[in-house]
């Protein structure tokens, strides 16, 4: 057999490689069995080795300032992916990609406008004093160059001065937004139309206001003054403002005093018997008036002006009526006290002599009305009018003295006990009399209180005598107009009438209307069977307040239908009461049985003795009977009833049943509801 190996080497992008009519697409050692030229197997084996093809990337950023790019013998001015092939070491193609990224190299312009006194401007890490363009470059965030451009602009900072000068009187002074108040220089900071500071200076001269005081006396006749071009007419200080030599004001006052042209009134009165008068040099013989013209002593007219009155020599007459008894009559100092003309020579208001004449009447006073005192009522009763007798007009009075009369008699008041006192004159010819007393005396009446309603018991008695205070009173009870013999015992119903007469005779009356209650009438019930140790109710009636006893056995022992529980025969006492404690008693009689049965008795004699006539079951514990039923010997039903209270009276259809031996039948429901049945005898005796 014959074999043969075959070692070659291909690149990766030269697969499939075919091999002896064999397509081989990896490496790796293959075998092939061919028939040799002599007719025997050829085994040939391949042993192919792949290259492979070799491929890389190249990521390249570069900044504008440093295109073209050369790579691989290639050169580059855009940014982009780029491939070339190449021979690897192994013979085999190389792939190649550059991945180029071209960053710019940034510009930039600042322009700046600063003012000169904020020089030296700093601007990246750099000082700049002077106006003008500066370059630098940087590196940018992109890691290429930054050219920054510093256009620098420098305005100047202004300055202005103000010379100014103003009056005293025009302080303050307002420049630029400020106030001043006195003379200097200024200086602020402005901002000027570059917005820069423009420093301005003040220069602020005051100038002088000038004063002038002019003082002046005048008469009021020489009014106005003038001055200054005004004029004026009072006392007074004035002020006037002119303008001065520098342009000032000039406060000018004037101090006026006006001395008044003096006038003088003399008023003077003087009897037509002391002419002529003397005033200033000269006499009058007249009333009038008269003026004279002097100088004062401020030396300005003094005008004197004399009103003379001449009074004359006065007389009067005087006509006066009196009555007597206001004698002695006193007139211009003297007492006169005898009717007729009387005279005196006075000094009149006016100081000359008044003759004064008095024409004096008499008029003869009253003695007192006559009265009747002291007068006598009892307090409420019903009074007259006083009176009292007199030959003149009388008049009433409540005081002794002084206060206005009435010509109407009063009507003395009852209302209040106590002594009262009235007074009354009389008039005649305008003349009063002395006033007369009256004493009037209100007697208290008793007081007795109101009427009286009063309820006793039926059977009892009532004692009139405890309800009203009659102490000291003489005291009188009627009953229908009939004097009430004993008013402390008084059984009858009706209207009794209290008369209670005092020491002075003054009374009261009181009215007693006496009711008798109704009976009361107690019932506890009647007499029952009760179980032993269980509820039983008792009943009551006859009133409105209950009490039973004994209480013990009780659930409460102030209502009328208590509950009882038992274990004994018990006697229960119930007091009834109505509404103002009248009470009345009955008893109950409650036996006690063990229970719940019935209980039946084995004989009765229904011989109307009034003792055990009637045959009739006891219930002990039964809430209800269905029935009681009787039968004779024969069977025959002689009775029946479903009344758990009623009972078999011996008859039957009226006829008289004879004595015999009877059989009983019962049917009812208990307490607990439970049924209950029970059959027996009974001999029926006679």
């Amino acid at each position: 057999i014959l074999s043969s190996t075959t070692n070659t080497t291909i690149c990766f992008n030269q697969l499939p490689f075919s091999w002896n009519g064999q397509t081989y697409a990896a490496g790796g050692p293959h075998t092939v069995t061919l028939i040799s030229a002599s007719g025997c197997d050829s085994i040939a084996t391949l042993n192919l080795n792949v290259n492979p093809n070799v491929t890389s990337t190249t990521n390249i950023a570069v900044c504008s300032n440093q295109v073209p790019y050369a790579w691989n013998g290639q050169v580059y001015l855009v940014a982009g992916t780029y491939a070339v092939t190449l021979s690897s070491s192994t013979g085999c193609d190389s792939t190649a990609t550059l991945n180029l990224s071209i960053s710019n190299v940034s510009t930039s312009t600042t322009t700046t406008s600063i003012c000169s006194n904020l020089l030296p401007y700093s601007w990246n890490g750099q000082s700049y004093s002077l106006p003008g363009t500066y370059v630098v470059t940087l590196t940018g965030s992109n890691a290429c160059d930054s050219v920054a451009t510093l256009n620098l602009i420098v305005k100047p900072v202004t300055t202005s001065t103000t010379n100014t000068s103003i009056c005293a009187n025009q302080f303050p002074y307002s420049w630029n937004g400020q106030s001043y108040s006195s003379a200097g220089i200024y200086n602020v900071p402005l901002a000027g139309s570059n917005g820069c500071d423009s420093i301005a200076t003040l220069n602020l001269l005051v100038k002088t206001v000038t004063t002038s005081t002019t003082s002046i006396t005048t008469c009021s006749n020489q009014l106005p003054y003038s001055w200054n071009g005004q004029g004026y007419s009072t006392t007074g200080s004035y002020t006037v403002t002119l303008s001065g030599s520098n342009g000032c004001d000039s406060v000018a006052t004037l101090n006026l005093v006006v001395n008044p042209v003096v006038n003088s009134a003399t008023n003077a009165s003087v009897c037509n018997n002391h002419l002529p008068y003397n005033w200033n040099a000269q006499a009058y013989n007249a009333s009038g008036n008269y003026s004279v013209t002097l100088v004062s002593a401020g030396g300005c007219d003094s005008i004197a002006r004399l009103n003379l009155t001449v009074n004359p020599v006065v007389s009067s007459i005087t006509n006066i009526t009196i009555c007597s008894s206001e004698l002695p009559f006193s007139w211009n100092g003297q007492t006169y006290s005898t009717a007729g003309a009387h005279a005196v020579t006075l000094t009149s208001y006016l100081g000359c002599d008044s003759v004064a004449k008095l024409n004096l009447t008499i008029n003869q006073t009253a003695g007192k009305p006559t009265v009747t005192s002291p007068l006598v009522y009892c307090q409420h009763k019903p009074s007259i009018p006083l009176t009292a007798v007199a030959t003149g007009n009388l008049i009433w009075y409540t005081t002794a003295t002084g206060g206005i009369g009435s010509s109407t008699a009063p009507v003395p008041s009852t209302s209040n006990a106590g002594t009262f006192q009235y007074w009354v004159s009389q008039s005649s010819l305008g003349c009063e009399s002395q006033r007369a007393l009256i004493v009037v005396t209100v007697n208290p009446t008793p007081k007795l209180g109101a009427d009286k309603s009063l309820r006793i018991c039926f059977g009892g008695s009532a004692n009139l005598n405890n309800l009203y205070n009659t102490a000291g009173l003489l005291v009188n009870w009627t009953f229908n107009q009939v004097a009430v013999v004993r008013p402390d015992s008084i059984t009858i119903a009706g209207s009794y009438q209290l008369l209670a007469i005092s020491s002075a005779g003054c009374s009261d009356t009181a009215i007693v209307d006496l009711v008798i209650q109704p009976q009361v009438i107690a019932n506890a019930g009647n007499d029952g069977n009760a179980e032993y140790n269980a509820p039983y109710q008792l009943n009551g009636s006859g009133g409105i307040a209950y009490e039973w006893s004994p209480a013990g056995p009780l659930n409460n022992a102030h209502i009328a239908n208590p509950i009882a529980i038992l274990t004994s025969d018990t006697r229960f006492i119930l007091e009834v009461k109505d509404d103002i404690g009248c009470a009345d008693y009955d008893t109950v009689n409650i036996r006690v049985f063990k229970g719940p049965t019935f209980y039946v008795p084995t004989a009765f004699t229904p011989n109307g003795d009034g003792l055990n006539d009637i045959f009739r079951p006891t219930a002990v514990g039964i809430a209800s009977m269905e029935y009681f039923r009787v039968f004779n010997r024969y069977g025959q039903l002689v009775y029946e009833t479903s009344d758990i209270l009623k009972g078999w009276d011996g008859t039957f259809k009226g006829k008289k049943q004879p004595i015999d031996n009877y059989v009983w039948t019962i049917k009812g429901i208990d307490r607990k509801g439970e049924l209950k049945m029970m059959r027996g005898n009974v001999v029926l005796i006679r």
